[in-house]
């Protein structure tokens, strides 16, 4: 019971969120969007473009996001149309940052596109209130379902937009299911689906309209007509394997063949669909594959594995994990290991559980408290009792060791057939194994080649680097003492200006350290990437100048002179960033995604004019190790208004 409360609470979590409802085909969509920025001249046109890409790219990249929201809002103009349009997305952009911002937001695009009467106007109103219902989706079920049916339906109906109103069919199913009013679930979702299917064959809401109606028909025992709904669905996101709608069609697959007793089908789909979830930073999802897969696993009896699933979601700091879920983890941990025999655990569990429930429950708490508190004291008396047996089980001490060194030997002699047997399969594939060696030999010497003169650069670098601060600092150092005695021993009319001159010598052997710093940054061969580029943003902060770091997933297994040439590049984009644009704030991210490298630079500058951005040999050399890398770059600057630079880069250089 407690396993199918949790689910819900996750579901409810998970389904009501601001509507972000993208192609199957990802693709063709992002690149439309694309090329209608760089070819159309319409500011109406290429703004619908940048807010469509803010949406896009809002639980992917929220600077990305915010970049394109602003690049929509330089184009919008009088047109009040278009600011309603501009606040419906800056409340989606704040929907998981800020509920009462995002509905605010809301609540604002309604009242100004309220007195304009045409289809588009209508069709935005309808999602307004609908995502305004999913920001304040605190005050119930009731309240969700009012929104939709006296304001967003009636709305999308006005619009004369058929998929919209199907699309809100079936999300008026999906809230009647968790509600378990099965039978009006059933209902709205197939007048849903009756009019996507005419009206929007190929769209996310109809594919979406079959997993809602797999599952309704699960809960309905219908399971024939599960497995149809399921297969369509399937049939529509077949070809796109790079969908990000992949996830969830493998969570509601997982919990079909739950529902039918094939928990080695469901197992496998959710393997694949927690692959895909934390690919694709699909959090929410992430927690409900989890739980399926802990239900999963406790079904099997399998109770470690499913304590460490279920510990996983509440030590992992990116799940929002809200009150009542949390309750509900509490509660089952609480279980899962008294089915363990973990008594103590159990009441520890179970006591946090009780610190978060509510006072209409604490005296039937206290009582169950009281049990795993009496059942862990009988532990401790059987623990105690065991430790006496085992003291009279100490005269038999020696015959255990008897048994024990048999048994080595029985091992022994096992490992020996075993390995005589099968010593001429183990020759065969140590030669394989030096062919093989042989031809990554072989293909490392070509690597060196191709570093060579990258390496040696930085080589160079080290050298100059070790020669001023040995060579040069070491006799300024020498210089400076030389004139301190000399100073000491002359009169005093002579010391202004001797002091003049001894203030530049220790200018120029911090200037000189400074040099040698910058040649070679002792912090990236001692700690790694991201500690040297926090390094480097440090060294450029100034009081009137903030430098934000943002790094995501950055690991040390990235090569050395790999290491090194992202932290040239972005030495370079600080570099030009704090010499030339009169800036007060930069934000700079750096990410990794298997093996490529993402770095975005931004700042609130003068911007960067059009022959500057090609001209130079900062950016020539920037260009240059960009190049190396296989990556490309993208600078997006006006006058007065910032500059963003993207670059991606491949850690894979063979």
């Amino acid at each position: 019971m407690m396993i199918r409360i949790l689910l819900i609470f996750f579901l409810l979590s998970f389904s009501l969120q601001a509507q972000q409802i993208l192609p199957i085909n990802e693709k063709p969509y992002l690149d439309s969007l694309q090329n209608t920025i760089q070819v159309t001249k319409n500011p109406v046109s290429k703004a619908d473009a940048y807010l469509l890409l803010s949406d896009y790219w809002r639980s992917r990249d929220s600077l990305k996001s915010k970049s394109y929201l602003q690049n929509a809002k330089k184009l919008i103009g009088t047109n009040e149309l278009m600011k309603g349009k501009y606040l419906f997305y800056e409340g989606q952009y704040f929907s998981t940052i800020n509920p009462a911002k995002a509905s605010r937001l809301f609540q604002n695009a309604i009242e100004i596109l309220k007195p304009i009467q045409s289809k588009e106007s209508y069709s935005y109103q309808s999602a307004l209130w609908y995502n305004d219902a999913i920001a304040n989706k605190e005050k119930g079920y009731p309240f969700l379902i009012n929104s939709l049916t006296d304001k967003s339906l009636p709305l999308a109906q006005k619009s004369g937009d058929n998929a919209k109103v199907g699309h809100y069919y079936s999300q008026l199913a999906t809230l009647l299911m968790y509600n378990s009013q099965l039978e009006k679930a059933d209902m709205y979702n197939k007048k849903g689906i009756a009019l996507l299917e005419k009206y929007a064959p190929g769209s996310s809401s109809l594919f979406f309209a079959y997993l809602s109606g797999n599952t309704i028909f699960l809960y309905l025992r219908k399971n024939p007509a599960a497995d149809e709904m399921l297969k369509k669905a399937e049939a529509m996101i077949r070809g796109f394997p790079e969908s990000v709608n992949h996830p969830i069609y493998y969570y509601t697959e997982a919990t079909y063949y739950m529902g039918i007793g094939e928990n080695e089908k469901a197992s496998a789909s959710i393997d694949k669909g927690i692959v895909l979830a934390r690919r694709y930073r699909q959090l929410p999802l992430l927690q409900l594959l989890s739980i399926r897969k802990y239900e999963l696993l406790k079904g099997q009896k399998k109770y470690i594995e499913a304590r460490d699933f279920l510990s996983n979601i509440l030590s992992e700091k990116e799940f929002p994990v809200e009150v009542n879920n949390k309750k509900a983890l509490f509660a089952e941990m609480s279980g899962i290991n008294e089915l363990m025999g973990n008594q103590k655990d159990a009441f520890s569990w179970l006591k946090k559980y009780s610190s978060l429930n509510d006072s209409l429950h604490t005296e039937n708490l206290k009582l169950e408290i009281s049990r795993y508190e009496s059942k862990f004291n009988t532990k401790e008396k059987e623990r105690l009792i065991a430790e006496k047996q085992l003291e009279i089980t100490k005269k038999n001490f020696y015959l255990w060791i008897f048994g024990i060194v048999i048994f080595i030997l029985l091992l022994l002699t096992v490992f020996a057939i075993f390995y005589f047997t099968n010593k001429k399969i183990l020759a065969e594939q140590r030669e394989i194994n030096l062919h093989q060696k042989l031809r990554e030999t072989h293909q490392a010497e070509e690597l060196k080649i191709t570093k060579a003169i990258l390496d040696g650069e930085e080589r160079e670098r080290e050298r100059i680097a070790k020669d001023l601060h040995d060579g040069l600092g070491g006799l300024l150092a020498v210089l400076k003492i030389n004139m301190s005695n000399w100073a000491t021993h002359n009169t005093p009319d002579q010391a202004p200006g001797f002091n003049k001159m001894l203030g530049q010598v220790d200018t120029s052997i911090f200037e000189l350290r400074r040099m040698a710093r910058n040649l070679m940054p002792a912090s990236l061969n001692n700690f790694g990437l991201e500690p040297a580029i926090r390094d480097l943003c440090d060294l450029y902060v100034r009081n009137d100048l903030n430098i934000d770091f943002l790094p995501v997933n950055i690991t040390n297994e990235i090569p050395q002179n790999i290491q090194t040439n992202i932290y040239r590049i972005v030495q370079e984009l600080l570099s030009n960033a704090v010499k030339h644009s009169e800036a007060t704030r930069i934000i700079l991210q750096c990410s990794q995604s298997g093996t490529d490298f993402y770095i975005t630079i931004e700042d609130n500058g003068k911007g960067i004019d059009e022959t500057s951005k090609s001209q130079g040999m900062g950016m020539n050399n920037l260009q240059n190790r960009v190049s190396y890398l296989k990556g490309k770059m993208e600078i997006i600057s006006e006058k007065n208004e910032g500059t963003l630079i993207n670059i991606q880069l491949s850690t894979n250089i063979k």
